[in-house]
């Protein structure tokens, strides 16, 4: 499954107004403008033979990294102009590339022979783990590092080590039930990184002050981890093949869900459910796992932890002007808490 294009289809279906063409505004050409840079880029000279950028391009999958990137400049400077001679358009591009070199890189801790990394190489043959989430992450740090300015580079490798954290937890988990504070550290050291990676680099190629920046970058990072636990509990409502598939593909890499550690505090049983299922798929399990989460609150509690984190974002841009831009990055976030 591409990464995004699940909780994509449950917003649009609910009627979350997670309409990003519509969010996009008049940025809405230089969205479709990166599509094309961003295949030339991911399968272009260097790229291992088995990467098929239109496999990474899906249609309908929303680049909202990129978009971030823009809507945080546009924030800041309304009059800013995307072009690659002030870096706006590598700071973008570079957003996107982080984000699949952190998905390729999950990819390969999957279970061997699971439907993780059987679903992986469908994506990108055997391009896989260390050389095909190298190649993307190299990407982008000649992208950044083409941008204006230092500030973006160190912003890149500063994320990167955060990320390199967050896989670091992820193999620690291997055989047991993640906290509660795990759960929200690998959904901050994962989407949280990335979006706050994003919104930082868009202020900067602004020049917008440093406690602009931080507040962006706050946003980002709020915003990243509700978009993170909004897609985790739109698996959770789901039912049958669905439900089966994603919720076994989170665990066979040992993906922490937080509405599952939640769960797991009060019922015991929830945690035995997910070692198994991390240890071979069991359509059974999946479907008792699920039904017991739901049942003792963990799916109600998990919504209440993704609305804090939309609020938090919320309040993040309080310090921006009012524009178009700024109401953008405020729907995004009310969207997720919907």
């Amino acid at each position: 499954m591409v990464p995004g294009r699940f909780l994509y289809r449950r917003l649009v279906r609910r009627g979350a107004a997670l309409d990003l063409e519509t969010l996009s505004g008049d940025l809405r050409d230089d969205i479709h403008h990166l599509d094309s840079v961003l295949g030339d880029l991911i399968g272009g000279e260097g790229a291992p033979l088995e990467i098929h950028p239109d496999r990474f391009l899906a249609p309908g999958v929303p680049r909202i990294r990129p978009l971030l990137v823009l809507l945080s400049a546009r924030a800041v400077q309304r009059e800013l102009v995307l072009s690659d001679q002030n870096g706006g358009e590598e700071l973008a591009v570079a957003a996107e590339m982080l984000h699949w070199a952190i998905a390729l890189h999950d990819a390969a801790l999957g279970r061997q022979g699971g439907r993780r990394r059987r679903a992986a190489r469908r994506l990108v043959g055997g391009a896989v783990g260390w050389l095909g989430g190298n190649h993307l992450t190299l990407r982008a740090l000649e992208l950044t590092r083409q941008a204006e300015g230092s500030e973006a580079l160190g912003e890149l490798l500063e994320a990167l080590r955060e990320v390199s954290e967050g896989h670091v937890l992820t193999q620690t988990l291997q055989g047991r039930t993640a906290t509660t504070s795990e759960a929200m550290a690998h959904a901050e050291n994962h989407t949280g990184v990335v979006f706050s990676f994003a919104c930082r680099v868009g202020a900067q190629l602004a020049r917008a002050e440093r406690p602009v920046v931080t507040g962006l970058g706050r946003y980002g990072r709020q915003a990243g981890i509700a978009w993170h636990l909004a897609e985790d509990i739109s698996i959770l409502e789901q039912e049958g093949d669905e439900l089966i598939f994603a919720l076994e593909d989170r665990a066979a890499y040992g993906h922490p869900m937080l509405a599952i550690c939640l769960a797991a505090e009060r019922d015991p049983r929830v945690g035995e459910l997910w070692i198994r299922l991390s240890q071979q798929e069991d359509a059974q399990v999946t479907l008792e796992l699920a039904e017991r989460v739901r049942a003792v609150g963990g799916l109600a509690d998990g919504r209440r932890r993704l609305v804090e984190a939309s609020w938090s974002a919320r309040k993040a841009l309080h310090a921006l002007p009012a524009s178009p831009y700024r109401d953008a990055l405020d729907r995004i976030a009310v969207a997720l808490a919907r």
